[in-house]
């Protein structure tokens, strides 16, 4: 091993057992439980699980505790887990919250691509603090999470394929990298600020964020006038711990971009502001895709923008024109006391700031199309804006 690769094992063991002196949160137990009577196991042993328990209740019956890092927390239960049997067989599986709600109704892998379980094979609980998932499954292992997986690796992988530069631009509290991606003309000074994954489940934004990504870089004119700065896992330790929220100090990342106590905040605040500053530039866009229960764009009121005023209004209704079929859902706040990078981004840099959310269960083809046209719309507008 180099000395530079001992330097950073160093620096990343320091980081990590800094975190576990003053941590708040409970790391889950990586397991593979074996049922020897049922022929069936059952295991978080991947990046991206949460499974805090398990034990047999009954013939290929068995009760999974979920549970969060820490509280208090956003009740948005994540799980994901893989299961193997000997034989084709049905089991159930009861998801157990303790006492927060359900949210994601089971997706599932068996190797041939996710899939949504039906309704008919999910029972909830009337308080809604369970879920009852009745499982057909064959030999060999099965995911299932409560939505596919778009995790650390998938994200590197998706960014790097997009050409541009990408670099290292900090580290997470864990010590993993946080990577960001410049696209685009070096030269351009009008800017473009993308980012995604500060809450480790929202993978609808994910989707989003990669379908709007692939055609801004396919219309190569655009990339001419306009830069992009791109982090797309802000995030990384809670999505490799499969967090519900927050990060490994116990922290919601996105209401920290007031104080910037946390390493992820500003690694991608020092890259934005450093970035924006060498190429003497302007932001005249902020994005940040989420997920929540239903497709809604958070943003600023009318002509609160003094770069690229009525852009917001301008956008949303270009979007609606192209999918008439289609709500475009706005709700229009600003208050930079909550610590959003929306908030942060537009009192720093006086453009439009929008975070893009996407809904748990809206239909994938469906994300797909409203980003494509999204980013269409959007390179459009900024297009015209330049001349």
């Amino acid at each position: 091993m180099s000395r530079k690769a001992i330097s950073r094992f160093l620096l990343s063991a320091l980081l990590f057992g800094a975190f576990l002196l003053r941590a708040e949160v409970a790391l889950q137990t990586r397991t593979n439980h074996v049922f020897e009577a049922d022929g069936i196991e059952i295991a978080n042993d991947f990046s991206g699980a949460r499974l805090n328990g398990c034990e047999r209740t009954g013939e290929r019956q068995y009760l999974l505790s979920i549970r969060p890092e820490n509280r208090p927390v956003n009740s948005s239960p994540w799980y994901a887990f893989r299961i193997r049997s000997r034989e084709a067989v049905t089991v159930e599986l009861t998801l157990d919250y303790g006492g927060d709600r359900h949210r994601y109704r089971p997706m599932v892998d068996d190797g041939t691509g996710w899939r949504r379980l039906p309704g008919d094979r999910v029972t909830i609980s009337e308080r809604r603090s369970r879920a009852l998932v009745k499982l057909d499954i064959g030999a060999g292992w099965t995911r299932v999470a409560g939505q596919e997986m778009i995790g650390i690796e998938e994200l590197g992988d998706w960014a790097r394929g997009l050409g541009g530069k990408s670099s290292v631009i900090g580290r997470s509290m864990g010590g993993r990298e946080i990577v960001g991606t410049e696209l685009g003309s070096p030269e351009a000074t009008n800017l473009l600020v993308v980012i995604s994954r500060q809450h480790p489940p929202e993978v609808t934004g994910s989707i989003a964020l990669m379908s709007f990504m692939e055609r801004l870089v396919e219309e190569r004119g655009f990339g001419e006038s306009f830069g992009t700065l791109l982090v797309p896992l802000v995030n990384p330790d809670g999505v490799h711990e499969g967090h519900w929220r927050h990060n490994l100090a116990g922290v919601d990342v996105n209401r920290d971009w007031n104080g910037f106590r946390q390493p992820e905040s500003r690694a991608v605040r020092d890259w934005i502001l450093r970035r924006v500053s060498e190429r003497n530039g302007r932001v005249v866009l902020f994005l940040d895709f989420h997920s929540t229960g239903e497709d809604v764009f958070y943003t600023q009121k009318n002509g609160a923008a003094r770069v690229m005023p009525g852009f917001t209004e301008d956008w949303l209704k270009a979007i609606a024109g192209r999918m008439p079929k289609y709500e475009v859902r706005r709700s229009a706040s600003h208050d930079p006391r909550k610590g959003t990078s929306k908030g942060w981004a537009h009192e720093v840099f006086h453009c439009p700031a929008i975070t893009y959310e996407l809904g748990d269960h809206t239909d994938r083809s469906l994300i797909r199309r409203q980003a494509l046209v999204a980013a269409e719309e959007m390179m459009r507008l900024l297009t015209e804006s330049a001349h």
